[in-house]
């Protein structure tokens, strides 16, 4: 139940997403709450996914910790992998939670948050996770299953967040609901989704004062001012950089004594646990500063530090989120490729080209994609790196400002029937889905040349003989490359096909396609035969079936 909570949470962020960015004005209003949440949610909800699938039912509820701690992003993704951990402690064997864990979840959560954050503060996230605590609390008491426990907590919630208009300041001047009081009610009514079929309709919040708040202005500075009146400590002086970065192996003593340090010269400063320290535990630590170095320092006096992230905080004029302008901004499709001939070929197309001739880590992809911040990127690794790797680097991208949608290619040759589907001017989600159905229907494989004594599936072979390859499974054995391609192109048409590309590496004959077509022609007159050079060494050469 919980992953499919997790996924139903990520698709409400995702459709709120805009929403929530708009109403983010405290403490620093860079309209990235609803980002920040998303990407964390993700990183929760995909490391869920996976230990359920690998490890069973009962790894979901740390892997989701892990997860969301790991990929936590801004003040509001720590927060939410709080209440990420005070739920994850309450999950039964089979993943699966009650009212009571519910309520005893969010009452958890609620300590959490509390202990996590250096000053909290009325008004935010904190006030409406309390109120969804007492109302799961109240439905329990009442005799309530999950279901009613669900949406007590739902509808608790969503009153609290309209009380944060009144309760901050700068909510009040904004004329707004609290940004992370908003994503969590997503969290809540994709719960109340889940576990009782369907969630009470929210009305669409933004920016307008309404005629019952009353703003107090200084005259002299026709600013909201007085803080202390709404219950809000003053903010510090400046606030240039946010710096995040995971504490590993540290006492809750050390931690304590961080988060002290970091509220010296820093604001928005939470320090939080990926579990209960036992007797130490991995720590994210957050901090708004204007000397990310030296919160950078004080970590490192405490123990070994990981994924360290210093950005630059901008406020904005709410025209525009940044989720909004990475998609509006102009849209790349990006393939990786090996040899001179199949560089060209995809540039001719409208690729932009990432070359991979010598391998490729997923630190040089990483470092490539970086030329691309600020844009949405779809990207064709055509079996450059394994898929963990390649989702690894997707993830890490995302957080830097390149938004990576993955294609399913494994290959040149699938990339090629990818691209003759693709629209530059259709709507990017249709044109992914149709370059993605492209790329699956084509069935493909290679042929490599041998170039030392093994043993196959097929018998024993040496240099001077060539495999016929699909998947990484030998399908055929042959002494010379033109049987190997011609007994290989007819084993990928077995199941039918009217379309043979044929991508030929440095070592391939040129005469090749001319041949296959001629093999082809007594018994299959209807398929059409294409040849391409590529020039890529690692395959003699590469052929698909459409």
């Amino acid at each position: 139940m919980v992953v499919a909570w997790l996924r139903r949470a990520v698709l409400g962020l995702e459709r709120a997403v805009d929403e929530i960015n708009t109403l983010n004005v405290f403490p620093v209003a860079d309209a990235d709450t609803g980002t920040n949440m998303l990407v964390t949610l993700r990183a929760a909800a995909r490391s869920a996914e996976v230990a359920d699938r690998t490890e069973g039912p009962h790894a979901v509820a740390r892997a989701t910790v892990a997860g969301a701690v790991a990929g936590a992003r801004g003040n509001s993704g720590v927060i939410v992998s709080q209440i990420m951990r005070g739920l994850a402690g309450q999950l039964g064997p089979d993943a699966d939670l009650t009212a009571e864990g519910l309520a005893t979840g969010l009452r958890k959560a609620t300590d959490l948050v509390t202990t996590a954050v250096a000053e909290p503060i009325e008004g935010t996230i904190l006030s409406v996770l309390r109120a969804a605590a007492d109302g799961a609390g109240a439905a329990l008491a009442g005799g309530g299953d999950l279901a009613a426990c669900a949406r007590a907590c739902a509808d608790a919630a969503f009153d609290a967040l309209l009380r944060t208009r009144d309760q901050l300041a700068d909510n009040a001047a904004a004329g707004v609901v609290d940004a992370g009081g908003r994503g969590l009610l997503v969290l809540l009514d994709a719960l109340v989704e889940v576990t009782a079929g369907g969630a009470a309709e929210r009305p669409r919040f933004g920016r307008q004062i309404a005629p019952h708040v009353q703003v107090h202005v200084d005259e002299g500075h026709g600013h909201p001012h007085d803080h202390a009146a709404h219950g809000d400590p003053p903010r510090g002086p400046h606030a240039d950089y946010e710096v995040m970065y995971l504490l590993s192996a540290a006492t809750e003593a050390t931690a304590n004594r961080l988060r002290a340090e970091l509220q010296a010269f820093g604001d928005s400063v939470v320090v939080v646990a990926a579990a209960d320290p036992d007797p130490v535990a991995t720590w994210s630590v957050h901090t708004h500063t204007t000397e990310p170095g030296a919160a950078i320092q004080a970590g490192l006096r405490h123990g070994t530090l990981r994924s360290i992230a210093v950005n630059v905080l901008q406020e904005t004029g709410h025209t525009e989120t940044p989720l909004q302008a990475l998609l509006d901004a102009p849209r790349a499709i990006v393939a990786l490729v090996s040899g001179d001939g199949a560089a060209e070929l995809f540039a001719d197309a409208g690729a932009e080209v990432i070359r991979c001739d010598s391998g490729m880590t997923h630190a040089e992809l990483l470092a490539a994609l970086h030329r691309f911040e600020g844009r949405e990127v779809l990207l064709m690794p055509n079996g450059a790196l394994p898929t963990p790797e390649l989702l690894a680097v997707a993830a890490r991208s995302r957080e830097s400002g390149v938004l990576v949608t993955l294609l399913p290619t494994s290959s040149m040759v699938q990339a090629i029937a990818a691209l003759a589907v693709h629209e530059p001017n259709g709507h990017a989600a249709d044109d992914t889905y149709s370059m993605a159905e492209a790329a699956a229907g084509a069935r493909c494989g290679s042929v490599v040349a041998v170039t030392e004594d093994a043993l196959t599936i097929l018998g024993p072979c040496g240099p001077g003989d060539y495999l016929g390859m699909v998947g990484g499974e030998v399908v055929v054995l042959e002494e010379d490359q033109y049987s190997a391609g011609e007994a290989l192109a007819e084993l990928l048409l077995a199941t039918g096909g009217d379309m043979v590309t044929v991508l030929l590496g440095e070592a391939g004959d040129g005469d090749f396609p001319d041949r296959v077509s001629a093999a082809l022609r007594p018994d299959r007159p209807e398929v059409e035969v294409v040849g391409y050079t590529g020039g890529q060494t690692a395959s003699v050469m590469e052929i698909g079936v459409e």
